[in-house]
């Protein structure tokens, strides 16, 4: 690995459940996935620890379930919950930290040793200096899980603000200087500020369900949007963007575009 903290459960607000299948709705906004973790950690709240309850009570959870999974290959675990009382933490309620004891994550949708041993890809593709920038830049579970997970929008943000620079750039020092970490925060928060995009589309990032419901990369077709690539599309793209024409592509690159100039000038300042 390449990454040398815990990217679940790094602290500091931060935490994610992507892997449990949180954000694989075409409704993931924060509201309602509030909502759901918060329904799923009171229904749980107070069951007793013991396989048989929280089997039943898990299947419950999943036949109430009002909202398809966007890409159904990908489970959407029932257990996952809040780990605190503030309801700042998101993380497995059936893990035996949480519990007290008790392992009840066979209750879920996977074995409890798929979730002691499964590595995110964000633990190898990303360098260990990015994933401390996406933390100290995203300390919310929200928009942390929906950063830290999409290597390829981090890498792209990080790649244009070199352009933007002609330079290489060290994302500790971005990390190091309060502006420059700011305006880092406000670009990554792109994934949920950026508007024109609906709140029930049917992609998620860079990827829409091909005919088996696994995800498949999107691309833009320049041709029909009378258009040539510019080096903003793979973060518009991973935005979740689906521009019909030029002007809604402009729109989506101009967007981009000045927020890594405020990086940029914040950096420099």
């Amino acid at each position: 690995m390449s990454v040398s903290f815990h990217l679940c459960q790094p602290g500091r607000g931060a935490s994610c459940g992507a892997c449990c299948g949180l954000y694989n709705f075409r409704d993931h906004s924060r509201a309602t996935l509030t909502g759901q973790l918060a329904a799923q950690t009171e229904a749980l709240r107070t069951v007793p620890h013991e396989p048989e309850a929280w089997h039943a009570a898990a299947r419950s959870l999943l036949e109430s379930r009002r909202e398809s999974p966007l890409f159904p290959a990908v489970r959407v675990c029932p257990l996952l919950g809040f780990i605190d009382a503030e309801h700042t933490r998101v993380g497995c309620l059936g893990h035996p930290k949480v519990t007290g004891g008790a392992d009840l994550r066979d209750c879920g949708v996977y074995r409890a040793d798929i979730c002691e041993t499964f590595t995110c890809p964000s633990f190898t593709w990303l360098t260990d200096a990015q994933a401390r920038l996406v933390h100290a830049a995203c300390a919310d579970w929200y928009l942390y899980g929906l950063v830290i997970t999409d290597v390829e929008f981090v890498r792209g943000c990080l790649r244009l603000l070199e352009w933007e620079l002609a330079g290489p750039v060290d994302p500790e020092a971005l990390a190091a200087r309060p502006a420059a970490l700011e305006a880092v925060r406000q670009l990554f928060a792109l994934k949920e500020t950026a508007p024109g995009r609906g709140t029930h589309a049917a992609v998620f990032g860079r990827f829409t369900p091909d005919t088996e419901g696994e995800p498949l990369s999107r691309t833009l077709d320049y041709a029909a949007l009378g258009a040539r690539a510019t080096p903003e599309d793979e973060v518009v793209l991973c935005l979740g963007y689906v521009p019909t024409n030029l002007e809604e592509l402009t729109r989506a690159r101009e967007l981009v575009r000045a927020h890594v100039k405020r990086v940029a000038g914040a950096l420099g300042a």
